[in-house]
């Protein structure tokens, strides 16, 4: 039996809505995107204020290698309502840990990291903005017991930043809202030109075994911002 045309147009239009609705699935992957304007999202470690969002995927492996099926994997997404940078990242990882390393030595363990910058001249030392955030799970008890560190500097997740971590079968999904003075950026605009990468630490029994970039093919975005990649800031959809 021969299925109309347009009944196949609108399965096509369908799949690509849900697509889109789940942030786990990434773009073109080829330059990042930040999110301005929409409100704050509940850090609370749920996915639905995220749907619909572009993410942007490491598939990088500076050492280490599959373990599993996409395992380790993450997608992150990036929004600021110009108060707040806000961060979900979605990993997938056969295990999981809990990492009770300080944030500035996670990289150890199990843990993400997110590198941001406004300068977007050709540069290798960090300029004014340009940022290294490192964000740690800490328990599968506690949702809100989360590490967090900005250019290797101990954030008080306290006073100063919001974090949630949720274990689920796949891995773990981490959410964090951090104030832009502590990156010391004054905020966004659409069209905006930004930098980024994104990097995965991914241990088994406690110890780094694999590291996965979203550009850089060595080990070296902490000390070397030429590294990253190309983003721009983009208005939320509802803000268009």
């Amino acid at each position: 039996m021969r299925v109309p045309a347009s009944r196949i147009a609108i399965v096509l239009f369908l799949s690509a809505m849900t697509a889109w609705a789940d942030p786990t699935l990434y773009h073109d992957n080829k330059k990042a995107v930040l999110y301005v304007g929409g409100g704050a999202p509940p850090i609370d470690g749920t996915v639905q204020d995220w749907d619909g969002l572009k993410g942007s995927s490491p598939q990088v492996f500076v050492f280490g290698g599959y373990k599993g099926p996409q395992d380790p994997s993450a997608v992150f997404v990036l929004r600021s309502d110009n108060r707040k940078l806000f961060i979900y990242a979605e990993v997938i990882d056969s295990i999981a840990n809990e990492n009770e390393l300080p944030a500035p030595i996670a990289w150890r363990n199990d843990s993400v990291e997110i590198f941001i910058g406004t300068d977007t001249r050709s540069h290798v030392n960090f300029a004014p903005g340009d940022n290294q955030i490192r964000l740690v799970p800490v328990s599968r008890k506690n949702i809100h017991a989360i590490g967090v560190s900005v250019n290797d500097l101990i954030v008080d997740t306290e006073k100063d930043v919001e974090g949630a971590v949720v274990y689920t079968d796949k891995g773990y999904r981490i959410v964090a809202a951090i104030p832009l003075r502590l990156l010391r950026i004054k905020g966004f605009k659409p069209g905006q030109p930004i930098r980024c990468e994104f990097q995965i630490n991914d241990a088994t029994t406690g110890e780094r075994e694999n590291l996965v970039h979203w550009k850089s093919k060595k080990d070296d975005p902490y000390c070397d911002a030429s590294a990253w990649g190309d983003g721009v800031v983009e208005a939320m959809p509802g803000d268009r």
